[in-house]
């Protein structure tokens, strides 16, 4: 991880459009209007000791596919993608896993530079879209390897990715530990049984939901009103491409969005004192699934990659 944590960092984010909106049945923002992206992406490029790094995005049209420019991609970068997904894709990339994977490799190889700078050598991806981990990872890593034929070593997340300050100084987010509190951001990601029977094994003791139903409610009231309070600042936003909005929220809301990235952190971090469980991973390692693409099956992949999946309830399974 520390690895990743020092090296210049080549950021791409997958934008929604109104073909993948329209393909999926999402109403989803773009990048630049989208909170928990820009939180992302806001945190991401201020690494230490560099000067704020370029934002590639990339998105699905009717016309043409335009790819990602590599052409000033170097030995050290590692490669973060940044987006709202699950397990079976990105969103943006559309519902069809199959044809929304072609699409993710056609944006990475479709100018040609990533296979050019990087023949003889391996890549390093880190996925920063939710429950990239429990399977996207895998699929990502073994296609991309054999439309290349170069080593491609792919990271993804054990549950919903948030952008902290963590990520601005790792690279990689704070993540929501299965259980209860999968329940608690998403429920339609686990049922309620699952959750308990997940959190308690956890704990080594029995929680269930109705018993913390009080602290429960006061917890999300918490987090949605740091959540209000994070759209209204990029509501106020004028810029209509992703990296002026991050320079718009740079140079005129940077202490207010930071304030409140800080507020949503020890918010989460300070659960356990009420919940008596944790909602994130302490440790960056454990929220993680690394995969090189030799360890990766062709019948591995035409499993992850074997049929549709159905859009998830509102709000599902996104970045925060």
């Amino acid at each position: 991880m520390r690895e990743i944590s020092r090296a210049p960092r080549y950021i791409a984010v997958a934008s929604p459009s109104d073909l993948s909106n329209g393909e999926s049945g999402r109403i989803d923002s773009p990048a630049y209007q989208d909170y928990a992206l820009l939180k992302v992406l806001f945190m991401l490029r201020q690494q230490r000791s560099r000067s704020p790094a370029h934002v590639h995005s990339f998105q699905v049209n009717e016309m043409s596919l335009t790819p990602l420019d590599f052409s000033g991609l170097n030995d050290r970068h590692v490669i973060f993608i940044v987006g709202h997904g699950d397990s079976n894709g990105l969103y943006a990339m559309g519902p069809n896993r199959v044809r929304g994977m072609r699409r993710l490799i056609s944006f990475l190889t479709g100018d040609g530079n990533l296979k050019k700078r990087r023949q003889g050598k391996s890549i390093t991806i880190v996925l920063l879209s939710c429950r990239a981990g429990l399977g996207l990872h895998k699929a990502l890593a073994r296609e991309l390897a054999e439309t290349i034929e170069i080593e491609v070593a792919v990271v993804g997340a054990l549950g919903s990715t948030f952008g902290t300050t963590n990520t601005a100084e790792t690279g990689f987010n704070s993540v929501v530990i299965k259980g209860i509190p999968w329940w608690m951001e998403y429920e339609n990601s686990i049922t309620p049984s699952d959750a308990e029977k997940e959190t308690s094994k956890r704990e080594g003791k029995t929680i269930t939901i109705a018993g913390k139903n009080k602290e429960i409610e006061a917890f999300k009231d918490g987090k949605e009103t740091l959540e209000k309070a994070l759209k209204k600042v990029v509501g106020e936003l004028r810029a209509n491409e992703v990296n002026a909005a991050l320079n718009e929220i740079e140079t005129k809301y940077r202490k207010r969005f930071v304030e409140l990235v800080i507020l949503q952190s020890i918010h989460y971090q300070s659960a356990r004192k009420h919940l008596e469980f944790d909602m994130w991973f302490e440790r960056i390692p454990d929220a993680y699934q690394w995969v090189n693409s030799s360890q990766v099956t062709d019948d591995m992949v035409t499993n992850l990659l074997s049929a549709d999946w159905p859009p998830p309830g509102p709000g599902q399974s996104l970045t925060r």
